[in-house]
C-alpha cells in the first residue's frame, strides 16, 4: 500500500525533498520530507471524473486501499471512511456508475453484502479476494443443499413412519376382530405383509410381495383395507 501512494504521489506531482519509507513486521510507514506542493485532491477528482472506465477503477482500489476495512466471512462488511463531505459524494457517484449498492452514514461509506462486495473486489481488480468471496458462497450453498435435503429426508420419513403406524394399528384392530382373514386375497396379502414388516417403506413391501406387487398397487391395496375399517 505504502509503494501505491508512492506511485499515486509521482503521478500527480506532490512536490518534496524525499521520502522516507518504514518497515515493521507487517506495518509500513511512508513519510514525506519537505512538501513544498500540497496534494490537490479536487485537480485529482477532476482528472477521475473525465477518465475512462480504468481509470476510475484505479481511483476505487486507490480509496479502498487508503482508508478502506473489509471484514472476513461469516460477516460480509466492507467500509471506506472518508471524511469530507464533497470526497464522499464524488465516491459514491463512482461507485453507481459501476451498479455498486452503497450505505453512507457518518464518515463512512458501506458496502454490504457478500454479492455486492464480490462486485466491488471485482471492479478494483482485486481477483484473489473475488474469488475467495465466491468460494465461501458456493460452500455456503452446497452447506444449504444438504441441509434441505436432510430435512426433506427427515420429514418424509417421518410421515412414512406415521402413516405405516396407522396401518398397522388398523390392521390388529382388524385381526383382533377376525376380519382380517376375510379380506379378499390381494388384500389380505398386503394386509399381512405390513403386519409383518411395519417398519419398511412401500417400495420395500412391493420388493417382498408374492404377487410381484408395484409400489403404487401397494399403496392403494393399503388405502382400501383402511377406507373398509373406517
Amino acid at each position: 500500500m505504502a509503494r501505491k501512494a508512492l506511485v499515486l504521489a509521482n503521478v500527480f506531482p506532490v512536490q518534496r525533498d524525499s521520502d522516507i519509507l518504514q518497515k515493521e513486521s507487517d506495518k509500513a510507514t511512508l513519510e514525506f520530507r519537505g512538501i513544498k506542493k500540497e496534494f490537490q485532491i479536487k485537480e485529482l477528482l477532476r482528472e477521475v471524473s473525465k477518465g475512462n472506465k480504468e481509470f476510475k477503477k484505479s481511483f476505487l482500489r486507490g480509496v479502498f486501499l487508503g482508508c478502506g476495512i473489509l471484514s472476513a466471512p461469516p460477516y460480509y462488511h466492507l467500509e471506506m471512511n472518508i471524511e469530507k463531505e464533497f470526497e464522499k459524494k464524488f465516491v459514491a457517484k463512482i461507485l453507481l456508475k459501476f451498479g455498486i449498492k452503497y450505505l453512507i452514514k457518518g464518515d463512512k461509506i458501506y458496502i454490504k453484502g457478500r454479492e455486492n462486495i464480490k462486485k466491488f473486489m471485482y471492479t478494483i481488480g482485486s481477483l484473489s479476494v473475488f474469488l475467495l468471496l465466491e468460494d465461501d458462497g458456493i460452500e455456503k450453498s452446497l452447506s444449504n443443499e444438504i441441509n434441505r435435503k436432510a430435512n426433506f429426508e427427515y420429514a418424509n420419513l417421518r410421515r412414512q413412519s406415521n402413516a405405516a403406524l396407522k396401518q398397522v394399528e388398523i390392521l390388529k384392530e382388524l385381526r383382533k376382530k377376525g376380519k382380517l382373514n376375510k379380506l379378499r386375497d390381494d388384500l389380505e396379502e398386503v394386509a399381512l405383509l405390513r403386519l409383518r414388516h411395519p417398519y419398511a417403506s412401500l417400495a420395500e413391501l412391493s420388493r417382498l410381495s408374492l404377487s410381484h406387487l408395484s409400489k403404487q398397487a401397494v399403496y392403494y391395496r393399503l388405502r382400501r383395507i383402511l377406507k373398509k375399517y373406517e
